[in-house]
């Protein structure tokens, strides 16, 4: 649910009164209700996986909370938010990538049983060409910078206009616009490089 931006200062103003009174709890509460959806799905996004992602959202949330106490931003809890949900999500798959590798190291292929019941061919290559698509998309989107990264989808994804971005980054919309065009830019020509090198 996106809030227009003097419900969001109300919001973000409360959220900050009760941290500083000591009522975590219904700071948290209030936190969770203003941005809890947006920051989950934008976590699933990245993680690849529900739940994953919804791990990654209550980490982040739980990040915040304890850093509430030192906020000192003027652009507002929802871009500070995504900064402490993108570091997280890059910590945790990072962390994953490390097990696995540790995994496979010490993995027995010879051990691994068989599947339990044959599973169609179509389903197989359609549920493998989807998951080879995202995981392309998402490997390019890993290359945008931040804050970048987190404009083009709050843009494309949850539909956040750049007004709204520009207001709470402290930039003009131009400057805002110009950064998204970027990433899209090199979105789009990092997705034309690896289908030219798949062809």
């Amino acid at each position: 649910m996106w809030m227009l931006a003097d419900e969001r200062e109300s919001t973000d103003a409360k959220i900050l009164r009760l941290a500083q009174e000591g009522k975590r709890r219904e700071a948290g509460r209030v936190l969770v209700e203003a941005y809890g959806r947006e920051i989950t799905g934008t976590c699933i996004s990245r993680m690849g996986c529900r739940e994953s992602g919804q791990d990654a959202a209550q980490d982040a949330f739980a990040r915040a909370l304890v850093a509430l106490d030192n906020y000192r931003g003027s652009g507002g809890l929802r871009p500070w938010l995504h900064r402490i949900a993108s570091n997280r999500c890059i910590d945790l798959m990072r962390s994953r990538r490390s097990r696995l590798v540790r995994r496979a190291d010490g993995a027995d292929l010879d051990g691994i049983p068989a599947p339990g019941g044959p599973m169609p061919v179509e389903m197989a290559e359609a549920a493998h060409d989807r998951n080879k698509q995202l995981a392309t998309v998402r490997d390019v989107l890993s290359a945008v910078k931040e804050p970048d990264r987190t404009w083009l989808e709050l843009h494309y994804t949850h539909g956040v206009s750049y007004d709204v971005i520009a207001d709470e980054a402290g930039l003009s919309r131009a400057a805002v616009k110009q950064r998204i065009w970027r990433a899209v830019k090199r979105v789009r020509s990092g997705l034309l490089r690896l289908e030219g090198e798949q062809a």
